[in-house]
């Protein structure tokens, strides 16, 4: 049986689960399920947890915080983490009080880094760090700006030092596209932490975890899939048997 554990994801926008194409607005899937039904069946099918990112919070739009309480208690003991436009210690907390289990920063840690160490200090197990690459560089603000750190592998080591055990890697390029997930990105950020590694971005189904799983093996690891289940393409409980088949090692 593979160790690598499902993270199926629910984009949020106006209420409603989304795809977005490599990160840009314009290139928007609406899907039509209710957020909490969609997340309690990928909880009743298997997923070891659920990936939720609050796209209006993200570019400043609003937020779904409503709907984020609908899923959490849709997902029963799945945990759920939730990322998008987390800026202080003060939302981090408002969403590990509403009961979600990890807080996903993206931009923070590079926009604000007092900020990030005092959430590391109180939070650290708590806090997922999302590298979101374009050419092997982080960025940052919906991923349209780089963050200034350097390579994937430059900004990993101040993390580590802030106790920070689990990545969030997605390759841009890749996401939402459907053309299997960015290898070297992977393999790089295997190379350089030894932690949790969650991979994002252009997962298509089944075909994909072995590779995935093989890059990341050597530490916790796990996958995220979007539009190959909201399209149809695949579905949790048919990845979890092949996971439980040896899909992955």
């Amino acid at each position: 049986m593979s160790g690598l554990k499902l993270w199926p994801s629910l984009d949020l926008k106006e209420g409603r689960v989304v795809r977005l194409l490599r990160g840009e607005l314009a290139n928007v899937t609406v899907y039509d399920s209710s957020p909490a039904a969609v997340a309690r069946r990928f909880a009743e099918e298997g997923a070891d947890g659920i990936h939720v990112v609050d796209l209006d919070a993200a570019f400043s739009r609003g937020e779904n915080g409503a709907v984020i309480l609908e899923i959490v208690r849709a997902a029963g003991a799945v945990p759920v983490q939730v990322g998008g436009g987390v800026r202080s210690l003060r939302a981090v907390e408002a969403l590990l009080a509403a009961g979600v289990a990890r807080v996903v920063l993206g931009s923070l840690p590079f926009t604000d880094p007092a900020a990030f160490q005092e959430i590391a200090a109180r939070h650290a197990a708590r806090i997922v760090v999302a590298l979101d690459c374009k050419e092997g560089r982080p960025s940052i603000r919906g991923w349209t700006e780089d963050a200034g750190a350097g390579t994937l592998a430059d900004a990993v080591p101040p993390l580590v030092r802030a106790g920070i055990g689990a990545l969030l890697v997605t390759d841009v390029s890749k996401d939402g596209a459907m053309e299997g997930p960015g290898r070297a990105l992977l393999a790089e950020a295997r190379r350089c932490f030894s932690g949790e590694v969650i991979a994002s971005g252009g997962i298509r189904g089944e075909e994909d975890l072995p590779a995935v799983d093989e890059l990341l093996a050597g530490g916790p690891r796990g996958a995220i899939l979007g539009r190959a289940l909201h399209d149809g393409k695949t579905s949790v409980a048919r990845l979890r048997a092949v996971l439980a088949d040896g899909g992955g090692k």
